[in-house]
């Protein structure tokens, strides 16, 4: 059965909304809110599992807003999201089965050694081609995601920022239209594995929905300044939000 009530106090409540609105923001624009959440979550003590499942439900919700605001601007490539969707559900839900039999060390450690790898690939020199129709082939879009998909149920902090950078270096998509396909495949991942971690009783409520409506109005925010911005914006959050993974990862490495 779901774990609907745990003690929490009101400090932490709003700490939750404050680090849900902020992880909205930067996730409807460049990815990585779990990137914000999860430390926070992990910070309030609660055991990995727990913790990336209760990221699981603000998230989707957040991410939900995103892909809605993004849509109405016509944003998204529904050709990339209708082809990837459904191997990335699949992979996240598979994703999600596997954490669950990992040590709470093995995914500390495997979430920490997944942040640098993001920078890498933003770093990256790509092709100069935008929007190239050739690119988008089933099996390149297929390739491009579904690994990510998986990724996301497996660990999650930084999916959207995988996705897009995967978008803009594999399929030549610019960063804007790669920025918002991500959300409805991030919604479909993350979907996934809210499924499965609703059905193991993983999800901690009290903690979850209030950083899940703050998400929400954050990702309705970063949405819009994304769309105003434009590609220029885009990159600038995206090498913040890397350099801000790299910083924590160092700070936790020394720590523990």
């Amino acid at each position: 059965m779901t774990e609907l009530f745990t003690e929490i106090s009101t400090t932490w409540i709003i700490v939750f909304i404050i680090t849900g609105f902020l992880a909205g923001y930067i996730d409807s624009i460049a990815g990585g809110g779990g990137m914000i959440q999860v430390p926070m979550l992990l910070f309030s003590g609660m055991s990995p599992v727990h913790v990336l499942a209760t990221n699981k439900v603000a998230g989707v919700l957040g991410v939900l807003m995103a892909t809605i605001k993004y849509a109405l601007n016509k944003k998204i490539s529904f050709k990339v999201v209708s082809i990837a969707i459904i191997p990335c559900l699949v992979a996240s839900y598979l994703g999600s089965l596997l954490v669950m039999y990992l040590s709470d060390e093995v995914i500390k450690w495997a979430i920490l050694i997944a942040i640098p790898i993001a920078m890498v690939f933003l770093f990256k020199k790509s092709k100069e081609i935008k929007n190239d129709e050739n690119k988008l082939t089933k099996k390149n879009i297929i390739l491009a995601t579904a690994p990510i998909g998986f990724y996301d149920g497996l660990l999650g902090p930084g999916t959207g920022t995988y996705l897009t950078i995967s978008m803009k270096k594999f399929l030549n998509l610019d960063f804007l239209i790669s920025t918002a396909s991500t959300k409805p495949l991030n919604f479909a991942t993350n979907f996934g594995s809210v499924i499965a971690f609703l059905m193991a009783g993983k999800i901690l409520w009290l903690a979850a929905i209030p950083m899940a409506l703050a998400n929400i109005a954050g990702s309705y925010v970063g949405s819009h300044y994304a769309i105003k911005g434009g590609e220029e914006f885009i990159k600038k959050v995206l090498i913040f939000v890397l350099v801000m993974m790299l910083v924590g990862n160092i700070i936790k490495i020394v720590v523990s």
